[in-house]
């Protein structure tokens, strides 16, 4: 792996921060820096299914993924992702060789770039593979495909600085590489002028774009994304998007579901890392049977979750977020953690299960909880839906038995803004344990991390 050597602008150098190689920003960041977060998903009803052309209900949580993008005129490319000891760079010269040699004249469409063009260049720079799919390669080859992209739109682009920190686990469902795919797609989309900059008020003095421009985003992150999960349903990349609790079906125009109860969930993560591409390689015709009935839970869900709750408490939130919320009632609780019991057998049936999500369905269950798989299971992550009025004392019991088995817990809040552009560089960024590599000292290669580790 190519050598990370200090830049200009805002990185001071690298160092070596609790095993893994981190990327240093100054706090005074440099003039043109963009700074962009989207966040993770779950799939609350759907997932695989979705991949068939059924309907899928999805919501995006908080816990985000963070870009931190500005250019330069060194000729240097950079991308650092030090929660997955990658950093990488190349000569912003072989990236336009790349664009002269794929394209002549100029295109008129804000449409990405074709994948069976630009892949195979793009891997060439990069130096991979096609047998080549771990997550450090897949996400260099993501990042390289979209850049080439842009490039082609805008042939006097400067190299670019790129540092991506994740606020979620990699490989267990819940959207880290749609949320990658999409802070990179927005960040390299805005400093090429393909997109405006936002000017859509959301929260924490951030802002987002228009209906128009979040779909310029998604469609080059969908494609992006397909690099990295093979044949992807393009779920992930719209809930990072555009944020909220949402209903999708591919092909169809995404449905923001109004009117939500208070949704409060629970979040496993088993710590069983899983290839999406190769979950769905497993399945490529299973019974049609089993998806129809999934897709029927996913449409039950929708009209469980979007019929009116008659509450006199009701709360409206925030002006960032898509939805209103209402009291979860009892009743309403009882129907959808039902139907989560249920689209969990499904999958177990589809034979994405493990003994793992089994030993935590059965802890969960002896509260009256039950749990589903959430992403493509074979381990990964589950969810479930957290009774009304549930106490501290209950959660603390819960959570408390959970770690004692290993495996980590969180309470996400489920809904809220998509990809944002931030006023000031994130806190995730503001790096200053371990002094600063040497300016003049060349980085030696890092092999990729064995075991990807959470930044929570």
């Amino acid at each position: 792996m190519p050598a990370c050597e200090s830049g200009e602008g805002g990185w001071e150098g690298v160092f070596r921060g609790e095993g893994r190689l981190a990327m240093m920003i100054t706090m005074t960041e440099p003039s043109n820096s963009i700074n962009i977060s989207a966040p993770g998903k779950i799939i609350l009803f759907g997932e695989h299914a979705v991949i068939y052309g059924r309907t899928a209900v999805a919501g995006c949580i908080d816990l985000r993924t963070y870009v931190n993008l500005f250019t330069s005129a060194d000729g240097r490319i950079y991308l650092s992702l030090p929660d997955l000891g990658v950093e990488r760079t190349w000569l912003m010269k072989d990236v336009r060789k790349a664009v002269d040699k794929l394209y002549e004249g100029k295109s008129d469409d804000n449409a990405p770039p074709c994948l069976e063009l630009v892949v195979p260049i793009a891997r060439q720079i990069c130096g991979t593979s096609e047998d080549q799919c771990g997550v450090q390669q897949l996400a260099s080859l993501a990042f390289l495909y979209l850049l080439i992209g842009v490039a082609r739109k805008r042939k006097d682009l400067l190299a670019v600085k790129v540092t991506v920190r994740f606020n979620l686990p990699s490989c267990v469902g819940l959207g880290s590489s749609g949320a990658y795919c999409v802070c990179i797609a927005a960040a390299l989309l805005q400093v090429a002028e393909i997109i405006p900059s936002p000017t859509v008020t959301a929260a924490n003095n951030a802002s987002t774009w228009s209906p128009q421009h979040l779909e310029t985003i998604r469609l080059w992150a969908s494609a992006a994304e397909s690099l990295i999960h093979g044949r992807a349903s393009g779920l992930d990349a719209t809930i990072c998007t555009y944020g909220g609790v949402a209903s999708y079906r591919h092909g169809c125009k995404i449905e923001q579901l109004e009117n939500l109860p208070d949704l409060k969930v629970l979040l496993v993560n088993s710590k069983v890392e899983r290839n999406t591409s190769r979950m769905v390689t497993l399945f490529p015709e299973v019974i049609d049977g089993i998806f129809n009935a999934i897709d029927a839970i996913s449409r039950d869900a929708i009209k469980i979750l979007g019929q009116p709750q008659h509450s006199k408490n009701r709360k409206t939130c925030s002006e960032d977020e898509h939805y209103s919320l209402q009291e979860w009632s009892m009743e309403l609780y009882s129907d959808v953690n039902e139907l989560c019991r249920i689209n969990n057998q499904l999958l177990i049936a589809l034979g994405v299960g493990h003994p793992k999500i089994d030993q935590i369905c059965t802890t969960l269950a002896r509260y009256g909880i039950h749990p589903k798989m959430t992403g493509a299971g074979g381990g990964g992550s589950l969810f479930a839906f957290l009774k009304p009025n549930t106490s501290q004392t209950v959660i603390d019991m819960i959570t408390s038995e959970v770690h004692k088995l290993g495996y980590d817990l969180w309470q996400p809040k489920l809904g809220g803004s998509g990809v944002v552009l931030h006023s000031s560089i994130p806190e995730e960024f503001r790096l200053t344990n371990d002094a600063p590599h040497s300016p003049d000292k060349k980085t030696p290669s890092v092999a990729p991390s064995p075991k990807l580790s959470p930044r929570l």
